[in-house]
């Protein structure tokens, strides 16, 4: 019994090898349901998986949702939507060793009720600040048997190795979608506010009318739960935004604003991104000048109306509009195609030598 446990243990081996090596295996990708609202976070994903289809790749998009999938198709486009899906829940999902399943950050549990599963499993990290929230005290990645990470930022790679030491960690960077771009047409001076609640919203609108009465005339609008479409006609359409988020690791919107134009007035956030920080030719690293930064949003009456008064009178100085372009050449799809087809490739790559020292090792063994 153990001479054929042990032969057919070689059998699937080796079939597992040929499967990866034709790409005739399985890439799982775990999400979560946002029932229409767009996330930077759920696009992410969906972006990596499309590359990967399009790089021949077997992909899938799988779920638990126990109420109607709604899916990404009114926000994020038709392609993404057309991926294929499956529920766990209701549809046969079929894994084996040579397939691989990649699982957010906030899923611990499909963590823990995967860890028997023959497949490779691997962390997506993109806000290192679920982890604390979602990850049981008593649990840590190696118990979870997951030994590699994506992450987006390097921020991000540097403070998960600091507390797991041995996981395997891969940085691929977001990217910003071509449709968030400048424009030469004449803007309204509506000033956008990007915030995960009204109440910021608020805080912001109110105490820069009581204290500049003088600039009643000027709108705000709240942009939260826009289509991408939407998101981007309303930047180009206004000259100045505002953004507050501080739980973030990345700041999709911050950067989707500064493409299209905008003078952003930026809330330093907790986790520096690797794009708000820059080192000098020191050495010395400090806040990109892209943002206009503050620390606390009481601060932004004053500083609006600052930039406000330079706005209407054509005075903004041509460096702040310099300086926000400095970043357009980062964070473009191209580069995360590239990142994507060089980092997946590498964890495929890797898989296969792991199962030829397993099996160099069975072979070995008397």
């Amino acid at each position: 019994m153990a001479e054929l446990n042990r032969e057919e243990m070689i059998k699937t081996i080796e079939e597992s090898i040929s499967k990866i090596e034709k790409k005739d295996f399985n890439v799982f990708f775990y999400i979560l349901d946002t029932k229409g609202n767009p996330s930077g976070s759920l696009e992410y994903i969906y972006q990596t998986a499309y590359v990967l289809k399009e790089l021949g790749y077997n992909v899938t998009m799988i779920h638990n949702e126990k109420e109607e999938f709604i899916g990404v198709g009114d926000w994020l486009g038709k392609k993404y939507a057309e991926l294929p899906h499956k529920n766990v829940e209701t549809e046969n999902v079929e894994i084996s060793a040579s397939d691989f399943l990649f699982i957010p950050e906030i899923f611990s549990n499909v963590m823990t009720q995967t860890k028997t599963l023959p497949c490779k499993r691997i962390l997506i990290l993109q806000n290192y600040n679920f982890l604390p929230e979602f990850l049981p005290i008593s649990t840590d990645f190696e118990n979870l048997k997951i030994f590699d990470a994506i992450t987006t930022t390097k921020v991000q790679e540097k403070k998960l190795k600091e507390y797991f030491p041995e996981i395997q960690t891969h940085v691929v960077s977001p990217s910003i979608k071509p449709i968030f771009r400048d424009s030469n047409k004449p803007r309204k001076l509506i000033i956008n506010v990007i915030s995960k609640t009204q109440e910021d919203v608020y805080r912001v609108m109110k105490p820069f009318y009581w204290k500049y009465p003088v600039y009643k005339w000027v709108s705000f609008r709240e942009l939260r739960g826009f289509d991408q479409e939407t998101l981007s006609d309303a930047l180009r359409e206004s000259p100045i935004t505002i953004w507050i988020d501080d739980k973030t690791n990345f700041g999709y919107t911050a950067l989707e604003a500064l493409r299209c134009g905008n003078i952003v007035l930026a809330k330093i956030p907790e986790t520096l991104s690797d794009w708000n920080v820059v080192v000098d030719d020191k050495g010395e690293a400090h806040l990109t000048d892209a943002c206009i930064w503050f620390n606390h949003i009481d601060d932004v009456p004053d500083m609006l109306a600052s930039v406000v008064r330079t706005w209407t009178l054509d005075k903004v100085p041509d460096e702040v509009y310099s300086n926000m372009h400095k970043l357009d050449k980062l964070y473009t799809q191209e580069t995360q195609e590239k990142e994507i087809e060089h980092v997946y490739s590498e964890i495929f790559a890797k898989r296969v030598n792991d199962f030829k020292e397993v099996l160099t090792q069975i072979k070995d063994k008397k």
